[in-house]
């Protein structure tokens, strides 16, 4: 187990162990070094995680499980084991799982495959374009061998009333079109390392997988499996995507899921040919009548992916000691879990720990409850999650809590953080920033938030979750209308809204609930319970068809005095025939109306908790007021557990927070079932404190005030409290802002100058105009007939060193001086292979150390004085070349004029708050210092710093660490002992967003930041530098207070 059953202490609570605490990615991104990547390791521990997940990214250029790689992960597993953290596994070089960085799919009959439906012969010139990207989205390639042809005949309303098989030779017949279907292997792709993906419905492809990535690890480090080594992470398996018409008469191609013997295994299940009935999957039935073809097609589609896939990696990490985790593609709506997987609950039955990832800060509830919902079935220890990826480098601390704590009360155990690099050479600096690591500056602060959610864990991870609410998945029923768009897509984006409603509906009316996979239900439903599950009320939510067995589950229910409530439409059809048994059972039973009162009403005796306002609260602006007392509040979600007649509870904001600068505090009445001792266990500093309670009416009633980054978590005894809190607000005697006693603002790296814009040359060619120096970089690789650095590029292991370096690339950069500099440094990546000239005089550059990381080298360069320089910088280029910005290092300022950047001496003095980008500072990235100087009496104070940008803020009294601020109500008390003046030294941990960030994206609503939002085109792109505020913005206030 990974959470071995120990007694909750308070020392347990004050510092969990190493299994409570989370695990980020590992970005294996460069040429490995042994002695480099165990000197990383250490890093993890100061964040206060648990341990690392090994996970190679873009970049690796050392033989994926060659001998050297695999002798460095021994090395690393020892080093973990000696740190006392978890080495946790991944299974793949990048993603999506099941190629073995394309070592499995050099054998094309392990290769995907799929049927490419088209109405052009495949002889016929037919403009296609290669697409290439990271996932197994396949396009027709017209390479396909022929497998059957066919007449088909719509009616005017586009529905299919007439089809017939033909030979691929035949001439449409009047009224006819003549539409082929062929079966293609996929191509060699650049991101699957010149291979493809694999055939994920063909157990035998994905048993090679397993022979050769996990076998080897198991021979090589099999000792460690369930003990150093608890898991191995799989990422992102699917099948070909499906494709749709447009319309019913577009003359497109399309894509549909397939392997060598589907026709074979379906025609045993099902007693008929699949191929002579494909049209169906394709087009409507006159009159709206469903397609029983359809609706197996699917079925059998996702069964076999799951039992090929996840059912049988799952199997063997059972079998050898460790567990499986990781999650599936495309999990959060109907249409994109029926596209890439068919369901994604019957594919998370093989995961000992399933799994999601949530990037972009998204709010993807349906894609958390989906696995919370498998794992409570299946008596799982928690759920997985990747956290915080593709949110870019100024994604604050705050950001962290906020997104882990909404994640955590729906059931998150095991952090997953999205990412942290090894390097950040090359492309590597653009995977899916920030890196949750050393060149983050604010790196050594993590363990504010990591020693927050492991103690979260120490209590969520107790006895068995409660639930009283099961839910049907609906994505059967949404199968019967995946056809034409012209023709499905409103009544498709109807259930889809009915299934985003119920998922947010129940969550944020406090109705805690289940969903229940139909798929599962056989397997599952033994002894009046489903799995671990034993729920009191059944919804059925506007299903169309419901399996025969569900049926039965329903109706066994019901006799055992289970409530069962149809919502919304009743079901017309059992396993996608027309059948009068689901509608006569739902006559039965209770039916309400698709609503969200409706579901209220018919839930509220199966409530164990609810919370309300208290009082008038303000909404957003102080002159908008509103009396909120008695609302039931529709932004917090919780999860309740119950251990041996005790229980555990977590309660957390479920929404984005509008405005992270003002300052808004919930008055809250928690009413929980039952009469219970509450305990309130402070996750932010470890203490235990009994609280207050009111009884009524056999439940207990708590007061908490919660700002919008807050969580509250409870431990509840039964019986009731006596505590009586005496608690009263410091009052106010006086407030002084603190714009005037600003003496210094002191940056702890040197100032930085990013030159990303130059003339070039290439080969001894004539020089060219100015240009932003990733697009130079595609240019001279067009050139030199090289790949373009984008999102899909084969990784460097694979592409070797044939290519060698035989080009030159010769880059100028202006640089203006409005007074003498002095000496600063040049920071560069490959500085020790480039040559310089400075005002066309030759300079020889020593490397002395590195700036932020260690690919980019830093020398000293020659004084600069006022006026203009040329640095012109001389690289070999070859396919293998990270052309890169630059960075001008040293102690003076900047003044950033549209694409444009003036240098001048550091400021001496007229300091402000407000953004750094306009005090000399547009680039800088590094932490600050700001020193103020306050003439302060004996006595209480607080001070509040609410505005800010960076990661957190940590306060200093004349040297003496007072603590951090980084949530609502961005307070901090401290006391003063002695009166007189004082320094209040303040640090605001940076960010590298102004570095080494999306510099020339103009949409600013932008929120997936993959490689190529560095490369943005037309509207989205400028040369004018787009730069973020970054610092503290507004001057923080001081408060003498009287208790």
């Amino acid at each position: 187990m990974l959470y071995q059953e120990q007694l909750f202490t308070k020392e347990l609570f004050k510092n969990p162990g190493k299994e409570f605490r989370g695990a980020p990615f590992w970005a294996w991104n460069t040429k490995l070094e042994k002695d480099k990547v165990l000197g990383q390791v250490d890093q993890f521990a100061k964040m206060g995680m648990g341990g690392f997940m090994i996970h190679t990214r873009v970049g690796l250029d050392t033989d994926y499980m060659g001998a050297e790689f695999m002798d460095i992960v021994k090395a690393c597993v020892q080093k973990a084991k000696e740190k006392d953290l978890f080495c946790w596994l991944y299974d793949e070089d990048r993603w999506p799982s099941g190629y073995g960085g394309g070592y499995v799919t050099k054998e094309k009959k392990y290769r995907s495959r799929y049927l490419a439906v088209t109405p052009y012969k495949q002889n016929l010139e037919v403009d296609r374009a290669a697409e290439f990207d990271s996932c197994a989205s396949a396009s027709v390639a017209g390479t396909g061998d022929f497998l059957v042809a066919f007449q088909v005949k719509l009616n005017e309303k586009g529905e299919l009333v007439q089809y017939e098989k033909c030979g691929e030779e035949e001439k449409a017949k009047s009224g006819f079109d003549l539409w082929y279907v062929y079966l293609e292997i996929a191509q060699d792709s650049p991101w699957f390392n010149n291979q493809a993906y694999v055939d994920t419905l063909n157990p035998e492809a994905v048993r090679r997988f397993l022979d050769l990535t996990h076998e080897k690890y198991y021979q090589e480090l099999g000792k460690e499996f369930g003990r150093t080594i608890p898991a191995i992470f799989t990422d992102e398996p699917q099948f070909p995507h499906k494709q749709l018409l447009g319309f019913a008469r577009s003359k497109s191609e399309i894509i549909l899921p397939f392997t060598d013997d589907f026709e074979i295994s379906y025609q045993k299940q099902y007693g008929e040919s699949f191929l002579d009935k494909l049209p169906e999957i394709m087009w409507e039935l006159p009159g709206g009548a469903i397609s029983k073809t359809r609706y197996n097609y699917h079925d059998h589609l996702a069964e076999r992916f799951a039992r090929a896939y996840s059912d049988q990696v799952g199997q063997w990490c059972d079998e050898h000691g460790i567990k499986l985790c990781g999650h599936m593609m495309e999990e959060p709506t109907l249409y994109s879990q029926t596209r890439a997987l068919g369901e994604v609950m019957r594919n998370l039955r093989g995961f000992a720990l399933p799994g999601i990832d949530m990037l972009c800060d998204l709010r993807e509830y349906s894609t958390v409850k989906q696995a919370q919902s498998v794992s409570h079935q299946y008596g799982r220890e928690g759920v997985a999650s990747e956290l915080y990826g593709v949110t870019n480098w100024d994604f604050d601390l705050r950001r962290h809590k906020l997104q882990g704590d909404w994640m955590a009360a729906l059931g998150v155990t095991s952090r997953i953080h999205h990412l942290t690099w090894m390097s950040m050479g090359g492309e590597a600096k653009r995977d899916y920033p920030a890196s949750i690591g050393f060149q983050s500056p604010w790196y050594e602060k993590y363990p504010s938030i990591e020693d927050h959610f492991a103690r979260v864990n120490t209590a969520m991870t107790r006895g068995k979750a409660l639930v009283r609410i099961g839910i049907i998945h609906p994505v059967e029923s949404y199968w019967l209308y995946f056809g034409p768009n012209q023709q499905t897509c409103g009544i498709r984006a109807e259930l889809e809204q009915n299934f985003t409603n119920i998922t947010e509906w129940l969550l944020f009316d406090l109705l805690d609930y289940d969903y229940i996979s139909e798929a599962l239900i056989p397997d599952l439903y033994k002894e009046n319970k489903l799995g671990e599950m034993d729920y009191d009320v059944i919804l059925v939510p506007g299903c169309k068809t419901l399996r025969g067995t569900t049926v039965a589950y329903l109706k066994r229910e019901k006799e055992r005095g289970k409530h069962i409530v149809f919502v919304g439409e009743l079901p017309t059809h059992m396993d996608a025939l027309e059948d009068g048994n689901p509608g006569k059972l739902a006559m039965e039973c209770t039916r309400i109306p698709y609503s969200r009162h409706a579901l209220q009403q018919i839930l509220e005796p199966f409530r164990v908790l609810d919370i309300h306002y208290r009082g008038t609260k303000i909404f957003k602006k102080p002159k908008h007021k509103k009396n909120w007392d008695g609302e039931r509040t529709q932004k917090y979600i919780y999860q309740m557990r119950e251990e041996k007649g005790e229980r555990w509870l977590f309660i957390a904001n479920g929404k984005p927070v509008e405005n992270p600068d003002l300052i808004f505090d919930d008055k809250l009445q928690v009413t929980i079932q039952g009469e219970w001792q509450p305990t309130l266990l402070n996750s932010m500093n470890g203490e235990i404190q009994e609280i207050e309670a009111d009884y009524k009416e056999g439940t207990t009633i708590i007061y908490p005030v919660l700002f919008e980054y807050d969580s509250l978590l409870l431990h509840l005894t039964p019986g009731r409290s006596e505590k009586k809190l005496q608690m009263k607000a410091p009052k106010v005697i006086w407030e002084k802002n603190c714009n005037g006693s600003l003496l210094n603002i002191k940056r702890k790296e040197p100032n930085v100058l990013v030159l990303d814009m130059a003339e070039y040359s290439f080969d001894h060619g004539q020089w060219e105009e100015r240009e932003e120096i990733l697009r130079i970089d595609n240019i001279c690789r067009d050139k030199a007939k090289y790949p373009q650095r984008k999102a899909a590029l084969a990784q460097p292991w694979v592409i070797g060193n044939e290519a060698g370096d035989g080009h030159l690339l010769e880059l100028r950069y202006q640089i203006s001086c409005r007074e003498d500099i002095g000496e600063c440094q040049l920071g560069m990546e490959g500085l020790d292979k480039a040559s310089f000239q400075l005002d066309e005089k030759q300079i020889l550059l020593e490397m002395d150390g590195y700036y932020i990381d260690p690919c980019i080298q830093k020398a000293k360069l020659p004084p600069l004085t006022k006026g203009r320089h040329i640095l012109q910088v001389s690289i070999p280029f070859g396919q293998k070349t990270n052309v890169e910005s630059i960075y001008l290092l040293g102690e003076f300022s900047i003044d950033v004029l549209g694409d444009h950047a003036v240098m001048g001496q550091d400021e001496a003095c007229g300091y402000y708050f407000g953004s750094l980008t306009g005090q000399g500072m547009p680039f800088y990235g590094g932490n600050v210092d700001y020193v103020l100087e306050c003439d302060l009496g004996q006595g209480s104070y607080e001070i509040e710093i609410s505005k800010y940008r960076g990661a957190l803020l940590s306060v200093f009294l004349d040297g003496e660490a007072i603590g951090d601020i980084m949530c609502a109500p961005y307070r901090l008390p401290f006391e003063i002992i002695r009166g007189g003046k004082h320094i209040v030294t303040v640090t605001c941990y940076g960010n590298r967003i102004n570095t080494f960030g999306t510099l020339h994206d103009c949409d600013e609503n932008e929120i997936y930041f993959d490689p190529n939002a560095w490369r943005t085109q037309k509207d989205s792109w400028a040369y004018e530098y787009q730069l973020k505020k970054t610092g503290i913005l507004k001057a923080p206030v001081i408060r003498r207070l009287e208790h």
